[in-house]
């Protein structure tokens, strides 16, 4: 219930709560001790991403606000980004496995495994610890500046324009990455794919029913889209360093090949459907959920 907005509810006061909410979460994840140090960055990580996607539902009220916290959250992510790409390489190599028990069961593919996991060890220890302190101290000014946030308009209104850029943003990213499926567009189509998750889950009272049903298959696209992508940087791994993968190279990419041409049918199969709507047919439609739920919810209320 924490990353969702409230129909009945004041819309800038539900606005600020969930933003509150996702910066102390994040705090308290940073804090995590040392041997969880790669859980609480990939916890953090999280929650910047929900406020970040926040921001772009707000982002025409916000105005000139909308740069400054974006990009404090850019950079701080940005910051511990090495200890957590460190990890994602290897859950990429678990992904691809699952797809070829036999060949990944081999003792030199265990030993593939193991030179990743070692690599990633050592990536993440080269973190500055004075580098967490930086961060929340970043966050904590990120918390302050709520409170000062120039939320105009009331209910829907508030984040209309924002949906409606958003969902208009992937459509044009699914177009460029169907007329050329290389690696950017595919990746930038993903980070669109994501907002329309962040801005479902954040709409999710409008019709829980029909938006949790969305929810689950844009998240199954975006799943798609990002394992393909960590394909990506391994094939990129291999040409950089090669001594990683020993003489298992072809035989890899010829794998990767396979599995990224899956998961980009299943992807573009899945994001036509997704994509549908026209911008303004999919805000109008949840406007009026919007609508109905706040009505019922009222309601509710008085009868309380």
């Amino acid at each position: 219930m924490g990353y969702r907005l409230k129909p009945h509810k004041n819309a800038a006061k539900d606005v600020r709560r969930i933003a509150r909410d996702r910066l102390e979460r994040a705090i308290e994840a940073l804090r995590s001790p040392p041997d969880e140090r790669d859980k609480g960055v990939h916890q953090a990580r999280k929650r910047f991403k929900e406020q970040r996607a926040l921001l772009r539902l707000i982002r025409r009220p916000l105005g000139k606000c909308y740069a400054v916290e974006n990009r404090r959250l850019r950079d701080v992510g940005r910051s511990l980004s090495a200890l957590r790409d460190a990890a994602a390489m290897v859950e990429g190599w678990d992904a691809l496995a699952s797809h070829a028990p036999a060949l990944f069961g081999r003792p030199s593919y265990a030993r593939i495994r193991q030179r990743l996991v070692e690599r990633g060890s050592s990536g993440g220890a080269q973190i500055d610890p004075a580098l967490f302190e930086q961060a929340i101290g970043e966050l904590d000014e990120a918390l302050g500046a709520i409170e000062h946030w120039p939320l105009s308009g009331k209910g829907f209104g508030l984040f209309e324009r924002g949906l409606e850029d958003s969902y208009r943003a992937g459509r044009r990213a699914l177009a460029a990455a169907r007329r050329d499926p290389n690696d950017e567009n595919l990746h930038e189509w993903r980070k669109r794919v994501k907002d329309q998750w962040y801005h479902t889950r954040l709409l999710l009272s409008a019709w829980p029913a029909m938006m949790r049903a969305r929810c689950g298959l844009l998240e199954e696209l975006a799943e798609a889209l990002g394992h393909d992508h960590d394909l990506a940087v391994m094939s990129q791994l291999m040409d950089d360093e090669p001594e990683l993968f020993a003489d298992q190279i072809e035989p890899l990419q010829r794998l990767i090949a396979e599995r990224r041409k899956a998961l980009r049918d299943d992807a573009f199969t899945l994001g036509r459907r997704l994509y549908a709507d026209s911008p303004s047919a999919l805000v109008k439609r949840w406007q009026r959920y919007w609508s109905l739920a706040r009505c019922e919810g009222q309601a509710a209320s008085r009868e309380d």
